[in-house]
């Protein structure tokens, strides 16, 4: 299900801010909805705040104590934003995504830290999912399963009808393996048979603008992609405007997904990997 289909369904997907008091230091959680675009914060008074999709991340003893501007986040923690604010407003841009773990509760978990009086936070939201009438938009791709021998890459596609056009990256995971998997994904086929970009280290930028998704994964743990990244199929969206923009009867893009997929182990034996990716739809 996408906002389309929300939207005829009777959802209210509404642009509003909800208001809260917190403590000078402490925890706590607000119903921002189950999912959602946040893209404005106002706050009464300097403070640190760290917003998190569920209560486990909240309560992660590393991630409590990682200092503003330390971007080494552990895989397993689902953050949203964090932000050190003086008094006034603090326009997202670009905006984040939230979405909650457990989309029954719709609770957004914050954590406050050097406020010198109790904040008064305003958030400016963009709901995109109404769980009482569906939670359908969260949607586990298929899984790709690939046999890889130490330092191995494999590439290729995914078809199928529930792969949505458009959507937000959640996590993804990776089993049967005990060697570290770098997972790439594209919003176009023929990037698979560029060998420059096959062989790109991880560490140096692509040279292509085609390139959704970059990360490396172990079988230990569900990465949670800190921002969410918007993913989206373009590979029969063509390049005249007027037709793109004239044509709301033909939905570009494939219900598809490219993706290049490598053992970076460099000894072992070969591996039988399984990945596994959740996204938001916002496009069937």
């Amino acid at each position: 299900m996408g906002l389309k289909e929300y939207l005829q369904a009777g959802a209210s997907l509404t642009r509003d801010n909800i208001e809260i008091l917190t403590d000078v230091a402490g925890s706590g959680s607000v119903d921002l909805g189950s999912a959602y675009v946040l893209y404005a914060i106002q706050s009464n008074t300097s403070c640190r705040l760290r917003l998190y999709d569920n209560l486990d991340s909240l309560n992660n003893l590393t991630e409590q104590s990682r200092a503003f501007g330390d971007t080494n986040i552990p895989a397993s923690i689902s953050l949203i934003g964090d932000f050190t604010m003086a008094a006034g407003t603090y326009t997202i841009d670009p905006a984040l995504y939230g979405v909650v773990g457990t989309p029954s509760t719709k609770l957004t978990y914050y954590k406050i830290d050097n406020a010198p009086s109790v904040p008064r936070l305003t958030f400016g939201r963009y709901l995109l999912e109404d769980s009482v009438i569906s939670t359908d938009s969260r949607v586990e791709l298929p899984s790709i399963q690939v046999s890889l021998s130490p330092g191995q890459l494999a590439s290729g596609s995914v078809t199928n009808a529930d792969i949505p056009r458009t959507y937000l990256f959640v996590s993804a995971s990776v089993s049967n393996t005990s060697a570290p998997i770098r997972v790439r994904f594209y919003n176009t086929q023929p990037i698979l048979n560029n060998t420059t970009e096959k062989n790109r280290p991880y560490a140096s930028e692509t040279q292509t603008n085609t390139l959704l998704l970059d990360a490396i994964l172990t079988g230990s743990e569900t990465t949670y992609f800190v921002p969410k990244i918007i993913g989206a199929n373009i590979q029969n969206m063509g390049t005249d405007l007027n037709i793109i923009k004239n044509s709301f009867s033909t939905l570009a893009g494939k219900h598809e997904i490219y993706y290049m997929i490598e053992n970076l182990a460099s000894v072992g034996s070969s591996q039988s990997v399984t990945a596994s990716v959740h996204v938001f739809s916002l496009e069937t």
